[in-house]
């Protein structure tokens, strides 16, 4: 863990395809998503619930965690994001820009808004059985 990162936890569905980078080597793969979530707040004039802002955040993963997205989740699923929040930063026709992106440590379903059966995986040291939700 390095001194100062900015960590975040995102509650949100995912927008757009996963992308996958190096596929055939999981030491090398790169998974990444955005993933969108909604404010939404009642409104007493209309005594009903309204979309607020929205926050649209670029999600990158790798290696293990890489694989697991990009064989489990689709777009639209609901998800729990935790990780490092970063600034890119780069020119374009002399122009500075930049955008975030959350660099992921862990993406789970949320719970809120699914169901699951949870697979274990054989490095996780639990027989691999089906486990009902």
């Amino acid at each position: 863990m390095a001194w100062n990162e900015t960590k975040l936890t995102l509650t949100g569905r995912i927008c757009t395809d996963v992308r996958v980078w190096n596929a055939n080597d999981e030491d090398r793969m790169v998974a990444a998503v955005t993933v969108v979530t909604n404010e939404r707040k009642f409104d007493k004039d209309t005594n009903s619930w309204v979309r607020g802002r929205e926050l649209f955040m670029r999600v990158k993963c790798f290696r293990r965690l890489a694989a697991a997205v990009a064989d489990t989740f689709v777009k639209g699923d609901p998800v729990v994001v935790t990780g490092k929040l970063y600034t890119n930063k780069w020119e374009k026709e002399g122009q500075p820009r930049s955008d975030l992106e959350l660099e992921a440590t862990a993406i789970g379903p949320d719970l809120t808004f699914c169901k699951i059966v949870l697979l274990r995986d054989e490095r996780s040291g639990m027989p691999i059985e089906p486990v009902a939700a």
